[in-house]
């Protein structure tokens, strides 16, 4: 997961699939240690943390050796001019190509629907295929889904939760 924040969606991924090994990634130095703290203290062994920014995912993760990547309520940068900071952007998804093993798969949420959209173009502009796209994700008929933090606080006062997948084709 990139951009985990407090690690409550990455803490509860790795205790459903204990048969594969998961890795949080966060900028904030204080709420990292937080949520590295966490899993030590329930026990995790599938969850690593490290605490970096997106650009640099390619010099530490090894080529082709991801096979999915989680983009929970990144931040909108709501501001045209702060596109190139979106997780979505065209060079971070060229970053997750390098990363991703074929046919990897990026799973992207979010309550900001011109985010969304942006993501959308994004995706299809960087020749990644999408589906399973959802404009109202608590009210399809999605399975499996890890409620956050964010998304909580967003569908209690009635937004819709965009998500989609997209994959390497």
């Amino acid at each position: 997961e990139i951009g985990c924040g407090k690690g409550q969606f990455a803490r509860e991924i790795a205790k459903r699939n204990p048969d594969k090994n998961f890795l949080a990634v966060e900028k904030s130095s204080n709420v990292i240690v937080d949520a590295a703290q966490m899993a030590i203290d329930e026990g995790i062994p599938n969850l690593r943390f490290a605490r970096g920014e997106a650009e640099y995912l390619d010099c530490f993760i090894p080529e082709k050796s991801v096979e999915c990547i989680y983009l929970n309520f990144s931040c909108p940068y709501p501001k045209n001019t702060y596109a190139r900071h979106r997780l979505t952007y065209r060079a971070f998804l060229e970053i997750y190509r390098r990363i991703l093993v074929d046919k990897g798969e990026i799973y992207q949420k979010t309550d900001n629907m011109h985010f969304f959209e942006f993501s959308l173009e994004e995706f299809s502009a960087a020749n990644y295929g999408l589906k399973n796209i959802s404009l109202d994700l608590h009210n399809s008929d999605f399975e499996g889904n890890i409620v956050t933090e964010y998304e909580k606080k967003f569908s209690d006062i009635g937004m819709p939760i965009y998500r989609l997948e997209a994959f390497v084709k």
